[in-house]
């Protein structure tokens, strides 16, 4: 009887044995295989193929725009400071003087007339000195010209040109070049966008000139009509800035994050935040025709015009609104279009014309071989001068040369 026994627990044991080892066989494959298959096939998936929802992620936002914004200058990459040190020596302070002459007593003298800043852009062929750029109203009306650098140093100056058309000047210096200063890379104006950090950097101050002064904004605005400067007399956009100017910046430097000088401030300000500043990209070319030849030459039409008021649209004795001719060159492109005197311009590669200062405007926006197709009312006169009456409506087109 014990034996029997004996074998029943035996027996049981041997059950319960063989009962726990088939329910680990089939629990196995769920607690490891599965699993583990699925997240290889995850990890597979990302590495190979990215799906539609996760490029986004990888191509965000361009780093440059976000790069070039006022908000690098509140973090650890902000250039200001590299800028300052590289550009603050090449930023001279540019002081005017005006000689007189006495008639009465025979004695001559020399008075201060003004300063402004100026941007050292170019050395000599020679190495020996280099060219300045600043504004031509800094040194407009007057004779005798030195600069101060940041280091002290004391150049003296010679004009080489200037264009009062777009208000810039270049002013030459000769000798060792002082201190660290470098040229100032020119940039590309054309390529800012609104709302980039804008840096000035000039020497404001008139008794007492804080050299090498540095204010920072943002670009305001792009292609501003001339907002009541009275600086061109020839077409030219601006840049609005809102950094703080005061006097003394004029002929300074608007730099970009990278460094490079995209503009020229002008003074003036509308209100606070509003300043403008000349686009380097606009007077690239002049800048160079300056150094060249000591002066800047426009594509032209070859006439003399005046603006003439009337009405809007044209009536029988009464011609409209617009430029009237004065005078036509022989052998220019208006006398081979066959512009006459008393022709009266109303229209301008589709630009309306209402004064002289519109059609320089719109000559100035075309390039030499450029086409100008103008609208042109041709009224009859008199021997004394006076309108018959009637008129006659021409479509005349030319292309602009470069003439001497």
């Amino acid at each position: 009887m014990k034996y029997m026994n004996a074998m029943a627990r035996l027996l049981a044991l041997l059950l319960a044995a063989l009962m726990l080892t088939g329910m680990l066989a089939l629990a196995e494959p769920a607690e490891t295989e599965a699993p583990e298959a699925e997240a290889v096939e995850a990890v597979e998936g990302e590495a190979e193929e990215p799906t539609e929802e996760e490029e986004p992620a990888e191509t965000e936002a361009p780093a440059e725009a976000e790069d070039n914004s006022y908000g690098l200058i509140y973090s650890a990459n902000n250039p200001i400071p590299d800028i300052a040190e590289r550009v603050r020596p090449a930023i001279v302070q540019v002081v005017t003087k005006v000689e007189s002459w006495d008639a009465d007593t025979r004695t001559a003298d020399v008075y201060d007339a003004g300063s402004g800043s100026a941007c050292y852009i170019r050395p000599l062929e020679n190495g020996e000195g280099g060219y300045l750029l600043t504004n031509y109203h800094v040194i407009q009306d007057t004779d005798v010209y030195t600069a101060e650098w940041l280091d002290g140093t004391v150049s003296d100056l010679e004009l080489v040109g200037y264009d009062d058309g777009s208000d810039i000047a270049i002013l030459k210096f000769e000798g060792p070049v002082p201190g660290d200063a470098e040229p100032i890379p020119l940039g590309d104006s054309e390529a800012l966008r609104i709302g980039e950090l804008a840096i000035i950097i000039g020497n404001p101050g008139i008794d007492d000139v804080m050299f090498g002064s540095v204010s920072a904004g943002i670009i305001s605005g792009l292609e501003r009509a001339d907002p009541g400067l009275g600086n061109f007399s020839h077409h030219i956009t601006t840049i609005q800035i809102d950094a703080a100017l005061t006097a003394g910046y004029s002929g300074g430097a608007l730099l970009n994050a990278k460094g490079e000088m995209v503009g020229i401030p002008v003074i003036y300000t509308l209100g606070e935040g509003m300043n403008f500043c000349i686009p380097i990209s606009a007077v690239k070319g002049f800048i160079d025709q300056i150094i060249d030849s000591g002066n800047v030459v426009r594509p032209r039409m070859g006439v003399t015009v005046v603006t003439i008021d009337g009405p809007d649209e044209a009536m029988r004795r009464f011609p409209p609104i617009g430029a009237q001719v004065y005078s036509v060159e022989k052998g220019t492109p208006a006398d081979k279009a066959g512009l006459q005197e008393k022709d009266v311009i109303t229209e301008a590669n589709g630009i309306r014309v209402k004064s002289s200062r519109d059609l320089v405007d719109a000559v100035d926006q075309c390039g030499e071989g450029e086409p100008m197709k103008l609208v042109v009312y041709r009224y009859e006169y008199d021997d004394d001068g006076n309108i018959k009456g009637g008129y006659e409506v021409l479509n005349l087109e030319l292309e602009l040369e470069i003439i001497d």
